[in-house]
């Protein structure tokens, strides 16, 4: 797979410095943007004189002196390189990402549209140059929220047949709500995915992924302070050997109102094995497999991540819907991968499932396993896979009316 291929080999974007941008003498709490009726020159990122492109106010929040929870609030309209985007759009401090008109479409709401070089990925990964391809990046130890976005690229070609694109990149913190990652992307190339965690966190509620590779491909890496944001002020000493951070992703997915699918060609949702999933109410769709902890690991993490899809440790509700994968929907084949998915739906009559797609009892699916429920493969020791109906919970004990002795 792509995103296998480069993080197994040796790497501007916006990741420099934009030019200087006067301090406003108020610390601004709200930019607005319309790529319609706004202007990089003349706008100030009012209301009524709005910016014309994200990238600006990008620069603005990196350059300018703005209070701490800004909102950059993105009105309907196509955000693309032609109208002034410069890509990868990097997101360098903590923010909120607000769009409008979600559900209409691409065309109807608001759509970051565009790609360019993933270099901070190629450079994280020791990936080769011009092999990693993004439409918006979180940086490293930054926290952003985000809703009623649609991000992808309506015309995409990569540059050779070993390059990758993703439409997100996420190696800080993103919370999501009402947003499409990877759906709006036009391309018949296998390597094009929805959303990368390298070292981040996701956390999205009603989203819709989709990817040809991945839905959502998730692995640990380690993070070089020198690339992170926030840093503390750099040592005057000269050091030979650059201060880094392990770290790991966690991905947890659940469902209010609106679409929640993750859907690839593929696989939906793939890890290295270290990851922490939970997920709730999730429709699982189009690919080989809907699970799999097959991708190559970076860094080595001496803990397996714990995956709950229902009755877990992360406290996953179920509700999911595991149907149609094209081989299993589960495949494990590292060793020690625990996963619960209790309370889902499942391909009917199949490994004891009944005709509705249920559990009547609880199973525990150990190495060996192989269906189109829950496959895992021989040499995969310690790895189980528990389905089966939800938990019913157990009353505590009344308590006693005999007097407690002095």
């Amino acid at each position: 797979m792509a995103l296998a291929a480069l993080v197994s080999g040796t790497a501007c974007t916006r990741w420099g410095k934009p030019s200087a941008i006067p301090a406003t003498l108020q610390p601004l709490s709200m930019l607005y943007v319309n790529p319609t009726t706004g202007s990089d020159s003349s706008g100030n990122g009012t209301q009524s004189k709005p910016y014309r492109t994200l990238t600006k106010a990008v620069d603005v929040l990196e350059t300018a002196k703005l209070a701490s929870g800004v909102t950059i609030s993105l009105a309907p309209g196509d955000y693309t390189a032609a109208n002034g985007e410069k890509f990868p759009i990097v997101i360098p401090k903590a923010v909120t990402l607000t769009g409008m008109n979600f559900g209409n479409g691409p065309r109807g709401g608001t759509f970051i549209d565009g790609f360019g070089q993933d270099t901070l990925f190629e450079q994280t990964v020791h990936a080769p140059a011009k092999s990693a391809y993004t439409t918006l990046e979180i940086a490293p130890g930054i926290t952003v929220t985000m809703s009623e976005v649609y991000l992808g690229a309506s015309k995409l070609k990569l540059p050779n047949s070993h390059a990758g694109y993703w439409s997100l990149d996420v190696l800080g913190n993103l919370m999501a709500e009402l947003s499409n990652f990877g759906g709006a992307t036009v391309s018949t190339e296998p390597s094009v995915s929805g959303a990368l965690l390298a070292g981040g966190t996701l956390n999205c509620t009603s989203c819709e992924i989709r990817g040809n590779d991945f839905g959502i491909g998730a692995l640990s890496v380690t993070v070089p302070v020198s690339t992170a944001y926030p840093t503390t002020s750099p040592s005057t000493s000269p050091s030979s050997t650059p201060t880094s951070v392990p770290s790991a992703p966690s991905v947890t997915l659940t469902h209010l109102t609106g679409d929640s699918t993750v859907a690839a060609k593929v696989v939906d949702l793939i890890t290295d094995g270290s990851i922490d999933v939970t997920v709730s109410g999730e429709r699982f769709e189009r690919g080989q497999y809907a699970f799999e902890d097959s991708l190559q690991p970076i860094v080595g993490v001496p803990v397996p991540g714990a995956v709950d899809f229902g009755g877990g440790f992360g406290g996953s509700t179920g509700g999911n819907i595991f149907l149609g994968a094209r081989v299993s929907e589960i495949s494990i084949v590292r060793r020690n991968e625990t996963i619960t998915a209790l309370d889902d739906t499942w391909n009917p009559l199949q490994q004891g499932a009944g005709r509705s797609g249920g559990y009547k009892k609880t199973i525990t699916f150990r190495p060996g396993a192989r269906g189109k429920n829950v496959s895992i493969l021989h040499n995969a020791r310690g790895s189980t896979v528990t389905v089966g109906p939800a938990v019913v919970p157990t009353p505590s004990a009344s308590p006693s009316t005999s007097p407690s002795p002095t």
